[in-house]
């Protein structure tokens, strides 16, 4: 056998001038036999890659995008991603990286051309000057949703065949500085100043619950008059209603696992809902047949539940009239865990109010606080000793 040719279905490597080509085949996506080669200085650097390539063939890894380009492939795996059973929000999260950034700024690309270096060149782009409104860079957040993105449409490129590796693997990974929540919340003084300004306002048991639960928005408009046992104050958090990019609000289970919990609240509150209660039956009564039912604990004059953009809304406008920091609904849920964790109660506990995965994720996000809980502690302890020694 010429030393050239190499056993069936391995490819093979001949002279071209001074250089080596190294050539083989497999069948592409369309079921059609494809051909690639490439050519080297040297022979062994040619037996390396076709030894490389034959293997992926044989693993059935061989890629073939061909003259796809990024924004075609992108367009195409967001049409795929509604049969993986992802929801709304979650869609409306990848649609809006890849329409609004991604393809405007890289659509043209070859997708067997995207480079590690052209995405961290897209990455450090958006964060310099990537808002739509021309006003400065995207924040960490919204970075962070880019790489997800690419990360996982790049991997189903992968599985697919259309390309040999995901160049996500090699980008450089911009690090964020932490942001500390507990920068921008109220201080128990100021939550009991807002609440006693809004106690006159149709949403006043909605601000009282969220002060005193942590619910996050999306909860607070899901909750059904099921999932509330006035008797005990307690309330059971089993879905939430969520916006997606601005349209009717949909029902859906809540955020995680972690997230359906019962969460206990106070007197004061209890009351506010009982109070809520009775005016709801009572407009219930009067506009008769043109209530619309469904059991919603927070609701207009006809029964409808609040959107949960509407709350943010509102939120905002009443924190616009008095004089105190401007936060949002997400900082008054941040407000209550500091607000907990500052009077010495356990993280655990915090955990399990706010519906988080794990401890891990309190502890990092109300992770400036917790300094001032050790030297407490310890002073209770030296206390206790020293009442104990007498």
């Amino acid at each position: 056998m010429s030393e050239n040719r190499r056993p069936k279905g391995t490819g093979s490597i001949r002279a071209r001038g001074d250089n080596f080509e190294a050539t083989y085949s497999f069948q592409g996506l369309d079921g059609r036999q494809k051909r690639r080669s490439a050519t080297f200085p040297t022979k062994t650097e040619a037996r390396k890659w076709l030894t490389a390539r034959t293997a992926e063939v044989a693993d059935g890894r061989a890629t073939d995008a061909g003259g796809l380009t990024v924004g075609q492939y992108l367009t195409d795996w967001l049409a795929s991603l509604p049969l993986q059973g992802l929801e709304a929000n979650t869609l409306a999260w990848y649609r809006s990286a890849v329409d609004r950034h991604i393809i405007p700024s890289m659509g043209s690309v070859k997708l067997n051309k995207l480079s590690a270096t052209r995405i961290e060149a897209f990455l450090a782009q958006k964060a310099e000057s990537g808002r739509l409104d021309g006003t400065g860079g995207l924040g960490p957040t919204s970075i962070r949703r880019l790489v997800v993105t690419l990360t996982k449409s790049l991997s189903a490129a992968v599985r697919k065949g259309l390309l040999a590796s995901n160049p996500m693997v090699l980008v450089e990974r911009t690090r964020t500085p932490q942001v500390d929540v507990t920068e921008a919340v109220w201080s128990i003084d100021q939550m009991t100043v807002f609440l006693d300004a809004v106690r006159e306002d149709r949403l006043y048991p909605l601000w009282q619950t969220a002060a005193m639960t942590g619910l996050r928005r999306e909860e607070l408009c899901g909750l059904q008059w099921g999932d509330i046992d006035l008797s005990a104050a307690a309330l059971s958090v089993k879905r939430a209603r969520v916006q997606v990019n601005g349209g009717a609000p949909i029902t859906k289970g809540p955020k995680s696992p972690a997230s359906r919990r019962v969460v206990d609240f106070d007197a004061d509150t209890r009351d506010a809902l009982k109070t809520w209660k009775v005016a709801q039956l009572e407009e219930k009564l009067r506009v008769g047949t043109a209530w619309t039912g469904g059991g919603w604990v927070f609701t207009n004059e006809i029964g409808e539940p609040y959107h949960p953009e509407y709350v943010g809304k509102r939120f905002r406008k009443l924190c616009a009239g008095l004089d105190l920091p401007r936060i949002t609904m997400r900082q008054l849920r941040h407000s209550h865990a500091t607000a907990l964790l500052a009077a010495g109660t356990n993280p655990k506990v915090v955990q399990e109010r706010l519906g988080h995965s794990s401890i891990k994720v309190t502890m990092d996000i109300y992770a400036s606080v917790l300094p001032t809980m050790q030297r407490e502690a310890v002073e209770k302890l030296a206390e206790m000793m020293r009442l104990s020694g007498k």
